[in-house]
């Protein structure tokens, strides 16, 4: 039986073709539905996002899976997928700020390799965290061309040799901790003035009969005292 049909009989073909137009301008209609509209654009623009997610990721995003790749995820901590356009869309220990990376929170995650020069096409990195890690080699002296950089922590790895003298550059810095790594020689005078610094447990050119205390907020005297107490 043909439930479209009242008499449950065949539709003759000038019902069919009435049905057929009714249905067609309903639909339409039921297009300019407002809350039927801000739907349909919805499914649209994540389409759109579906489509432009497969075209693979931007510079940034280059950038930080070469980063990854040089610190050593052997615990598969990150979840940065190469096919997602931007790491702004969902990457975790990644924030941004007007569709730039901003910031690396990547503490305490297990890493065992090193820094990669592919951090410096992060031209708006603000902050990055990479203490609590594993990390070794010397520090990088192209971190002093990155000029945003205002919080570098790199607390408590593996890393060796001097200070570069290019991180005097870094006029924005307002948060230097590179405690209990195995850092050796002077520390550029440019960043006694960073507001919070820490370079104890380290072999670093201050505190004990030194002019410049390791740590922000003590004169040398007093660690000095410290250190003999």
């Amino acid at each position: 039986m043909n439930e479209g049909h009242p008499s449950g009989g065949k539709p003759s073909s000038a019902e069919s073709f009435c049905y057929t137009k009714y249905r067609y301008i309903f639909g339409v209609l039921s297009l300019w539905n407002p809350l039927k509209l801000v739907i349909n654009c919805l499914i649209l623009l994540n389409f759109f996002k579906i489509i432009i997610s497969t075209k693979g990721p931007d510079t940034e995003g280059n950038a930080l899976l070469d980063l990854m790749l040089a610190l050593n995820d052997s615990n598969g901590q990150t979840n940065w997928d190469p096919y997602l356009v931007s790491p702004c869309f969902s990457w975790n220990h990644v924030n941004c700020r007007d569709e730039h990376v901003e910031s690396l929170n990547l503490n305490s995650l297990g890493f065992s390799g090193t820094l990669s020069p592919a951090i410096t096409k992060l031209k708006f990195l603000v902050t990055l965290e990479l203490q609590n890690n594993s990390l070794s080699g010397p520090l990088p002296d192209y971190l002093g061309n990155m000029v945003h950089l205002q919080n570098i922590n790199l607390a408590s790895n593996k890393f060796n040799g001097s200070i570069p003298s290019s991180w005097g550059q870094l006029s924005n810095l307002k948060n230097l901790d590179l405690s209990s790594n195995n850092l050796t020689g002077r520390i550029p005078k440019e960043l006694f003035s960073v507001a919070m610094f820490n370079f104890t447990a380290t072999h670093l050119a201050c505190g004990v009969s030194l002019e410049e205390p390791c740590i922000s907020g003590v004169s040398s005297s007093s660690f000095n005292q410290h250190v003999k107490t």
